[in-house]
């Protein structure tokens, strides 16, 4: 199996082939609002999430 591939990288121009690797500089917001803490996923979810399954899939059986 061929796994170098160097044809893709002809097409593209100077420029292009430059815009598409240099670095990105990050940045951090500092002046954003804070979000609300999400409570844990608990076990009164996972209770809800399987009894809306099971509802679902008995609903799918009688259309």
């Amino acid at each position: 199996m061929k796994t170098d591939n160097r044809t893709f990288f002809q097409s593209l121009g100077k420029t292009q082939l430059y815009n598409l690797v240099k670095e990105v500089k990050e940045t951090i917001a500092i002046e954003m609002p804070a979000l609300k803490n999400k409570t844990a996923f608990g076990v009164v979810d996972l209770w809800n999430l399987e009894r809306n399954r099971k509802n679902r899939i008995i609903r799918r059986h009688f259309a």
